[in-house]
């Protein structure tokens, strides 16, 4: 059974590291927290992104030439994936960078691009990331019968915001960064 990312397994790392955390009223009954070495590793991985030196810019913010080559730290969802590439959702991020849907769409996406190809298991349309990286350039991104211009980024690092039960130990749940395999044409 699956649940909010936030609602979840993040909530008991951020109540660790002393973040307010806003839960959902749930009939559900309490959840087990993390095991100590997985809690303290994503711990650390949220203090990873949290403390990323990046610039302040959105994907709106970012299509001008002078911001060629600054880095981000941009959440999201996964809209599509085409090779190497992802296009995301822009989502705002609260402070350890975690995507927060709001009621107001940003309408706002960006294309991100990395060394290789995320396991089809843990990245897919829907799946939630933060993705830290560089500002490459810029294409038209279009979805949903419209489409505008929108950036793209190298990814230096994807972190995956996993959705299920805490406690719940399967290879589907990874939260986490992820290392991209090489695609099958390298």
């Amino acid at each position: 059974m699956k649940r909010n990312a936030l609602a979840s397994c993040t909530g008991a790392a951020l109540a660790l590291l002393g973040a307010p955390v806003a839960m959902a009223a749930s009939s559900e009954p309490a959840e087990a927290p993390p095991t100590s070495v997985d809690a303290q590793e994503v711990v650390r991985e949220l203090e990873m992104l949290r403390m990323a030196e990046v610039a302040p810019l959105t994907p709106g913010d970012a299509l001008g030439e002078d911001h060629m080559g600054k880095r981000v730290r941009w959440a999201g969802g996964v809209y599509a994936i085409d090779g190497r590439c992802l296009t995301i959702l822009f989502a705002h991020s609260g402070d350890h960078g975690e995507p927060r849907w709001t009621p107001e769409p940003t309408y706002q996406s960006f294309v991100a691009c990395g060394p290789g190809v995320y396991d089809p298991d843990l990245v897919d349309a829907h799946t939630n990331v933060t993705i830290i990286g560089e500002i490459t350039g810029k294409q038209y991104i279009g979805m949903g019968g419209g489409g505008s211009d929108g950036p793209t980024i190298r990814i230096e690092k994807l972190f995956r915001w996993s959705d299920c039960l805490a406690g719940d130990d399967s290879p589907v749940c990874k939260q986490g960064f992820l290392t991209a395999e090489p695609a099958a044409d390298d």
